[in-house]
């Protein structure tokens, strides 16, 4: 890492201090480009970051998860299984014909058609039909209640011509602030639409590597970066007096997996004492220069169903009581068990998972870490084939996710109950929480779900990873959301 730092170091002496560009553009440095811009069929991080600036759906959510409306003005529900929509008038796709209930019904009908097999069908699956009642209103019939189906309604409507068409992942047409202008060998550009908005123009272009990302910054091809930068360069980054750095929690929750059915992690005692001979702190300082916030549960705390919970402490001496009370008590060679650890390849999960084994060894738990290429690795966890692996939940919001990975009805291959973990009142509180409208019911019956989920160790909750955006001096300021949204720099002020 010293021999990279004082690479990066001779790189930036030698750089430039910018180049001319077109007047109002703003550049941003992807470490991967959009799969689609198509919103029928966006799931990765770069496709969603895009589209919110192409793209309005019916509701939106605020920073604290609340919903809001976006192209609809009120919303009400009509039945326990009907909701209707009433759209703000005056709406218009950015090539200026008017958005109507029929764009919104063409939309979400596509989604529903096992036809178009869009990877979001699942999410709906709760919605029987989409109808139009008038230009101005839309009802959404339902199978069976679902309280989740808002938090969806986020997804970006289309034109009807297009909503009836197959996927079209590199041209569209919304209704969001801009609107494609190129998607070329140079990148993604954005022109404006909504007046409101203060940047002109802007621009994604695609650079993997994390140290090149930042020597265009330096030199001013880039204006602004986003995540996927090693914790390490952070010191140093935060040296350059043309660069800010702004980070903050986000609501990407890391966490230690753990399978239940095993013979040795079904004991609790055994799911606890491996919580408590975790040094969060120490981690998270050595290995992500002390950025991470530590967590209790999978919500973020500004998240509207997050409830306080008392902090998992580090204490191995009672680590060690609670493997001697569940009858593991050290061999001759001082070790109590052996565990597998699976993780990926990727260098900072490969040494997390290397610090937490020494850990764990200080415990007397012999630990084999066996590192797998990502796409092997993740078809092992979510077919629940392991005993102790790490990973994230990336970008929560809606806290149904907690019937996705706690309910006993999701073990693989149906959800991502991966560490097959079953609890009747769970079920039931879970069960309640889909079904009603109410939203302070739901936050009493998630604040059961997750006292529970603690004190059954489900999950060692590790941190909530940061939020870190790095700027030049073009950007007046830029403040990042816990989500990751890249909507705020469509109103940064430009210093050109």
């Amino acid at each position: 890492m010293k021999l990279l730092l004082a690479l990066l170091t001779c790189l930036l002496l030698m750089a430039c201090h910018g180049q001319q560009r077109e007047q109002g553009l703003l550049c941003v440095g992807l470490a991967q480009m959009p799969v689609t811009l198509d919103p029928r069929f966006a799931t990765d991080a770069a496709s969603t970051r895009v589209q919110e600036l192409l793209h309005r759906g019916l509701l939106r959510l605020d920073e604290h998860f609340h919903l809001q409306g976006d192209l609809a003005v009120s919303w009400q529900h009509s039945g326990p299984l009907l909701w209707r929509f009433r759209l703000k008038p005056g709406l218009h796709f950015s090539d200026g014909s008017a958005l109507t209930a029929a764009d919104v019904v063409a939309t979400l009908s596509a989604v529903l058609d096992p036809q178009l097999t869009s990877p979001l069908r699942a999410g709906f699956a709760a919605v029987a039909r989409v109808e139009a009642e008038g230009s101005d209103v839309v009802a959404i019939h339902l199978h069976h209640p679902d309280a989740s189906l808002l938090p969806r309604l986020n997804i970006g409507i289309l034109p009807k011509a297009l909503a009836v068409a197959p996927q079209q992942a590199r041209s569209t047409t919304g209704c969001g602030a801009y609107r494609l202008r190129v998607w070329n060998q140079h990148g993604l550009t954005l022109e404006r639409v909504d007046a409101h908005a203060a940047v002109p123009l802007i621009q994604f272009a695609s650079v993997k590597d994390p140290v090149t990302r930042l020597l265009k910054l330096s030199r001013g091809e880039l204006d602004f970066i986003q995540n996927d930068l090693p914790a390490e360069l952070l010191p140093y980054l935060r040296q350059q007096p043309t660069l800010t750095i702004r980070t903050r929690p986000s609501t990407t929750f890391s966490y230690i997996g753990l399978n239940l059915q095993d013979e040795r992690l079904a004991a609790l005692d055994v799911r606890r004492a491996l919580a408590l001979a975790l040094d969060r702190n120490k981690l998270k300082e050595a290995l992500f220069a002390d950025l991470p916030v530590l967590a209790e549960t999978v919500l973020a705390p500004g998240h509207w169903a997050a409830t306080p919970l008392p902090a998992t402490p580090f204490d191995a001496h009672q680590a060690e009581a609670l493997l001697d009370r569940a009858g593991m008590k050290r061999a001759a060679n001082g070790m109590r068990f052996s565990l597998n650890y699976r993780t990926s390849t990727d260098p900072a999960r490969l040494r997390l998972a290397t610090a937490i084994a020494a850990m764990w060894r200080q415990i007397g738990i012999d630990v084999h870490i066996e590192s797998l290429e990502w796409g092997g690795f993740y078809a092992r966890i979510k077919q629940g084939d392991f005993q102790v692996f790490s990973l994230s939940w990336v970008g929560i919001s809606d806290p149904d996710i907690y019937r996705w990975i706690l309910h006993s009805s999701m073990w693989p291959p149906h959800g991502s109950n991966r560490g097959r973990y079953a609890n009747s009142r769970m079920d039931q509180w879970l069960d309640r929480a889909a079904a009603t409208a109410d939203q302070s019911q739901r936050k009493l019956l998630y604040a059961q779900a997750e006292r529970q989920m603690q004190a059954d160790m489900v999950y060692i909750p590790l941190w909530y990873d940061p939020v870190i955006a790095v700027y030049g001096p073009r950007i007046g300021n830029f403040i990042p959301r816990a989500d990751g949204s890249l909507l705020g720099l469509a109103h940064v002020q430009l210093l050109d």
